[in-house]
C-alpha cells in the first residue's frame, strides 16, 4: 500500500459542493449538452435509416428489373 493515503476531501475543488448557484449552473449546462447530444443522435439515426431505406429501394428496383426466364 501507499504511504500517502488519499484524502477524498482533496479530490473535490473547494467550494464546489457547497455552492448551490454553481451546482445549479452546472446542472443546466449539463442538461443543455444532454439535449444537444440526444438531438444529434436522433438526427444521425434518421440519416442512417434513410440511407438504409434508399439501399433497399435500389435493391428492390434492381430485382424488379430482372427479365423473366426464357423457355427454350
Amino acid at each position: 500500500m501507499s504511504e500517502n493515503p488519499i484524502d477524498p476531501s482533496e479530490l473535490t475543488s473547494p467550494g464546489t459542493i457547497s455552492d448551490p448557484a454553481l451546482e445549479e449552473r452546472r446542472a443546466r449546462e449539463a442538461a443543455v449538452r444532454e439535449a444537444e447530444s440526444r438531438a444529434s443522435s436522433e438526427t444521425k439515426f434518421e440519416e442512417l435509416r434513410q440511407e438504409i431505406e434508399a439501399e433497399r429501394t435500389a435493391a428492390a428496383n434492381a430485382v424488379g428489373e430482372v427479365p423473366a426466364p426464357v423457355d427454350s
